[in-house]
């Protein structure tokens, strides 16, 4: 099993880097933002093959890229049918955005509505739905997958929730979004220091945990930190487990 990056890193986006998606063996894809299609067709993955799109919420930077996903699997006739979950409102919301970028009538109608199940605010037999604590409600993610199992926070400040969805995970995908010298930064908008997302992997007893939604200051420190601590790992590009 692998972990492909799409992109890393928050919304506050810096050359040469893309926001926060990932991808489980190809076919299970984790938040959609800006350009996380254009990611997929540089890493010469098929986006009419994904199965499944899990959103944790519908912030620009997780989300925004949805659209180009549909609109491309319009195009290139996608056969593989796509289920996305997400919260409460990630069909209307969905629906409304392709409404507003004009997407051809027929296209909506003939691929996109036909070829696209949703899922809201519940899991299915192998994903399991674990709110967080953002501004907005934010899906966190445990997926069951060829004998593994992952989870992925979204966007969150420290949670319980997220800390019991994690729970012996083989793999713990956690927003690191600020350094502990941003605590302020962090309440304010509801996110995670580097205090907050060791504090989850040390009481879920995950196995492995990769940051992710990071900025230059919290990649810096996860990179100076990787390899000193047990099961910290760095986001690269590509991730077996």
């Amino acid at each position: 099993m692998n972990i492909k990056f799409l992109g890393r890193w928050s919304s506050n986006i810096i050359k040469g880097q893309r926001n926060i998606s990932f991808l489980l063996d190809n076919k299970i894809a984790f938040d959609f933002g800006p350009h996380a299609l254009e990611s997929l067709l540089d890493l010469g993955i098929d986006p009419t093959k994904i199965s499944t799109l899990l959103i944790t919420h519908m912030h620009l930077d997780h989300y925004a890229g949805i659209a180009e996903l549909l609109w491309y699997r319009s195009i290139h006739r996608a056969k593989t049918p796509l289920l996305v979950l997400g919260p409460t409102g990630i069909e209307s919301n969905t629906l409304e955005l392709m409404r507003v970028l004009k997407t051809p009538e027929n296209w909506y109608g003939e691929q996109i509505e036909t070829n696209t199940q949703y899922i809201e605010d519940k899991g299915t037999d192998s994903i399991q739905v674990f709110h967080a604590n953002h501004l907005i409600p934010d899906n966190g993610y445990r997926v069951e997958h060829k004998g593994k199992t992952i989870f992925y926070s979204g966007d969150t400040a420290y949670s319980k929730n997220v800390v019991e969805g994690a729970r012996d995970v083989d793999l713990l995908l956690h927003e690191m979004t600020y350094t502990d010298k941003d605590r302020k930064m962090a309440d304010f908008w509801h996110h995670s220091t580097y205090s907050d997302a060791m504090r989850v992997f040390e009481e879920s007893k995950a196995k492995k945990l990769v940051p992710v939604h990071l900025t230059k200051q919290s990649s810096d420190l996860v990179l100076k930190k990787a390899g000193k601590i047990k099961g910290l790992i760095y986001p690269k590009k590509k991730i077996e487990f």
